[in-house]
């Protein structure tokens, strides 16, 4: 139900250059600049606050939530990793499922987030219509000693801002890669199993050693 630690990291370099971005993007900005800038700006945060958090898993769980989450269309990202089985589900469900959908991400994101300090980013020019709904910015990330990584942001423009729904790590969509693991487990025991399992994790996920132990 995971991607592996080496692609999530790749997913959180990608994701992260959102951090310093404004509360609100108009979508009049170049993205690709837009996703430039930040990310130069990111790689000085990171660093100059590299021991606070990782000595303060909640700390980054709340930055991450507070930076990262409204830079991304968690309605449409839900509703495709779901696939057909968002046509079904309850509003309950859908609801449920957002919330624990987000929750896995910002715990996903926050233990690959201070792996990739020598991280850099090339990003490039989309061919967009002015008036276009959708674009897709590609970029490269490249690590030290490491050969380059395609890193290709899917974008949707709402109300004026443009806002990621999709990443695309050397070929591999994340929410196609999400979608076919989550519909294994739907098949299995039902969308009420999965949402359980999701919770569960998140749960171990913010509980202290001594909580698990205890707990177990």
């Amino acid at each position: 139900m995971v991607l592996s630690v080496h692609k999530m990291i790749l997913v959180w370099a990608g994701l992260s250059v959102l951090w310093l971005l404004p509360q609100t993007v108009m979508a009049e900005q170049s993205p690709e600049i837009m996703l430039e800038q930040a990310a130069e700006q990111m790689l000085a945060e990171l660093r100059e606050h590299d021991s606070e958090l990782r000595s303060n898993p909640e700390q980054l769980h709340a930055l991450v939530e507070e930076v990262l989450v409204p830079h991304v269309d968690l309605e449409v990202v839900s509703r495709w990793v779901l696939g057909k089985y968002w046509r079904t589900a309850t509003p309950g469900q859908r609801t449920r499922f957002a919330r624990e959908f987000k929750g896995m991400l910002i715990r996903f994101y926050s233990s690959a987030l201070l792996e990739y300090a020598d991280f850099r980013f090339r990003f490039h020019a989309p061919r967009m219509k002015k008036d276009a709904r959708r674009v897709v910015v590609r970029s490269e990330v490249m690590r030290s000693g490491g050969p380059p990584h395609s890193v290709n942001y899917s974008l949707i423009r709402r109300d004026d801002e443009w806002k990621v729904y999709d990443v695309t790590i050397d070929g591999v969509s994340v929410v196609t890669t999400y979608r076919s693991s989550f519909a294994e487990e739907i098949r299995r025991g039902g969308l009420d199993s999965l949402l359980k399992k999701m919770a569960d994790w998140n749960r171990q996920e913010v509980l202290s050693p001594e909580d698990k132990k205890a707990g177990s």
